[in-house]
């Protein structure tokens, strides 16, 4: 009797082992896909000084220097997450960084997506000084999963004194595509959830498990 309760107890350890190693690759896995860094594309687009392609006609509206721009953003967003798209300006050449009394130039940036929310939800306008740098940023969340196309439209502001007007002139605009994504059709908040109560199971498996065990063996030694 003493020996079929000590194989009882040696197959339930097994047993409760077997079922605590599920537990764990389950929040292993839900933990990895909840923290793991989502990848990002980003483009970078030359605008050289000199009059604009875009600019009205009779005017000369003009880049003051050589600029680079930079667009960033998540190519892959978790449901319920949110993401950076960030627009970068800075100097290309070294001539325009000792102009210490140039005029600052004006740079509006507007994303366009459908689907995903915004924040803040449209255009931001800044200013950026000779031998500076400036970055605009904006906060992406998707629920939905699919695939949301969207593009991002950079240009320079000028004022033309005469017509007592503002104009904005394009120079850059930039496709992008971002997916939202979702383990088990929930948003990461769940999965982050769902990752700590299977360790947490896994732990109080494991140790059932280890007790039947040993209780076994030493019902067997016996």
């Amino acid at each position: 009797m003493r020996k079929i309760t000590a194989k009882r107890s040696l197959s339930a350890g097994s047993l409760l082992y077997g079922f605590s190693l599920v537990f764990l690759a389950l929040g292993l896995v839900n933990l990895a896909w909840a923290v793991w860094p989502m990848p990002r594309d980003a483009v970078q687009i030359e605008i050289p000084a000199g009059v604009l392609p875009g600019s009205p006609t009779e005017t000369e509206f003009s880049s003051q220097q050589d600029y680079t721009l930079t667009a960033s953003w998540p190519r892959v967003l978790r449901s319920g997450e949110a993401g950076e798209l960030t627009v970068h300006f800075t100097e290309s050449s070294e001539k325009g960084s000792s102009d210490v009394g140039g005029e600052a130039q004006v740079v509006l940036a507007v994303p366009f997506f459908s689907g995903l929310t915004l924040d803040p939800p449209g255009q931001i306008q800044s200013a950026i000084a000779p031998g500076q740098a400036l970055t605009l940023e904006w906060s992406l969340k998707g629920t939905q999963e699919g695939d949301y196309p969207g593009e991002v439209v950079v240009s320079l502001g000028f004022y033309n004194q005469d017509q007592e007007s503002f104009s904005a002139v394009p120079v850059a605009v930039v496709d992008v595509m971002t997916r939202v994504t979702a383990l088990w059709g929930v948003g990461r908040g769940l999965v982050l959830w769902f990752g700590v109560v299977g360790l947490l199971l896994w732990g109080v498996l494991f140790v059932m498990g280890r007790v039947a065990q040993e209780k076994g063996s030493r019902s067997v030694t016996r």
